[in-house]
């Protein structure tokens, strides 16, 4: 059996394309940056592996030719998605609604958990984002060409991918997190809760707002 391997031009724009679309702020950042406001850098690094953990799942089902058939079947994959619509705006619904308790109330952020939970829901929540579907799915595949060997391909890109992925969603973090350091006492708690919500509801609208129908 040969294997074709990967060119140089190709993995260099993989690798642009896949830096420039983890940039843009979706789901998995807005998912990151609220965990960080409300835990920390550190609990949020859970949120991160439960987010690659997703992607690796999708880049599974591509290397072993199933995405072809998730993306033939939108109509069973909306009912995962408005599931992880509604778990991220209940969450980020609980929050908000947490910003508005009484002073005394509220000594840590509502949406505070521990780094199991964090991945739990990042993972549930990765899994129900169109977007991550269509990536691995739909435009991974493209990259790795249909010569022998391509279910090898697919695997690497998506190893590439998840090693790029990770800084980002790190630096996202790391944001979340500093702008937390700035908010201190019961009225920044507070503050914390609102912020982390909202970005939980922009991740719900998102999710919402993207199809496997429009692929």
């Amino acid at each position: 059996m040969n294997f074709e391997p990967l060119s140089v031009a190709t993995l260099v724009a993989f690798a642009t394309t896949t830096l420039l679309l983890d940039m843009t702020p979706g789901p998995a950042v807005l998912r990151v940056i609220g965990d960080s406001l409300a835990s920390g850098w550190r609990p949020a690094q859970a949120s991160i592996l439960g987010i690659l953990a997703g992607n690796a799942m999708y880049c599974a089902l591509s290397v072993l030719g199933l995405g072809a058939l998730l993306l033939a079947a939108p109509a069973v994959f909306e009912v995962v998605k408005w599931c992880g619509v509604a778990y991220l705006a209940w969450l980020g619904l609980k929050s908000v609604r947490a910003s508005f308790g009484g002073a005394g109330l509220a000594v840590r952020p509502a949406l505070a958990a521990r780094p199991a939970a964090l991945f739990r829901q990042s993972f549930l929540v990765q899994s129900a984002n169109p977007k991550s579907v269509l990536y691995f799915c739909a435009l991974l595949p493209n990259f790795a060409g249909e010569a022998e060997g391509a279910a090898a391909r697919i695997a690497i890109l998506g190893l590439v991918s998840m090693v790029i992925e990770y800084p980002v969603l790190l630096a996202y973090s790391l944001l979340g997190a500093r702008a937390r350091g700035w908010l201190a006492g019961p009225r920044g708690r507070r503050a914390l809760d609102a912020l982390a919500g909202t970005a939980l509801l922009g991740a719900a609208a998102t999710v919402a707002t993207a199809s496997l129908r429009r692929s």
